[in-house]
């Protein structure tokens, strides 16, 4: 009966916790279409980030008032630590664009650079979200930090290039479960690898003291 119990509760566990995520995926959504999705989409990533962390923490209670507070305190800083990225991005896309009017040579050297490009830029930016999270710093060194921590870290960013590759297959393998946890569960896992980093290397991190039993 204690074994039963046991298995009881850690079902009920992962259940609360795959509501969370779920809930907090509609929550981002909802923020991104609340600020006409050019200005709601970074601050919407950025409250889903703390309500994230805070599930990683062990807190599932108070998700959507957590979601909204943090929505409006950090609308604008989101907006301008995130700026960067969309800049880059789109630079991106615009190299995807020209690629069929390229010969073959150059299309094939090009949209290998675009890959890498945007596997940095997306490590970058969940990174960034992540340490944003953890220190309430100034925007360059928060967006220096975060563009360096990769390069820092190669495993962790190998890693974590891999976990979001195959989430994103997963999620396109099965695109029902898109609208549900499309976006919390890459936010989840990659703010996870790089919380984790961020705890090794700070004795301060509020995780740094599990790591070190």
């Amino acid at each position: 009966m204690i074994v039963e119990d046991g298995w009881v509760d850690r079902i009920m566990t992962w259940l609360r916790a795959l509501s969370a995520l779920i809930v907090v995926n509609f929550l981002i959504i909802a923020g991104t279409l609340a600020g006409a999705v050019v200005l709601g989409a970074l601050p919407a990533l950025a409250a889903g980030s703390v309500c994230l962390t805070q599930l990683r923490d062990g807190d599932g209670s108070g998700i959507v008032r957590r979601f909204a507070a943090e929505y409006r305190a950090r609308f604008w800083r989101a907006n301008a630590l995130g700026a960067p990225f969309v800049l880059v991005g789109a630079l991106l896309v615009a190299d995807t664009l020209v690629l069929p009017a390229l010969p073959q040579a150059a299309a094939t050297a090009l949209a290998v650079f675009t890959w890498v490009a945007g596997a940095y830029t997306a490590i970058s930016l969940v990174a960034a979200l992540a340490i944003d999270v953890r220190y309430r710093d100034r925007i360059a060194p928060t967006l220096r930090f975060a563009v360096g921590l990769s390069l820092a870290s190669p495993l962790m960013a190998l890693v974590l290039a891999g976990s979001l590759a195959v989430i994103i297959a997963s999620l396109l393998a099965l695109p029902m479960f898109i609208p549900l946890l499309g976006l919390s569960i890459p936010l989840f896992v990659g703010g996870w690898f790089v919380d984790h980093r961020l705890a090794q290397l700070d004795a301060h991190h509020p995780r740094a003291a599990a790591l070190a039993r």
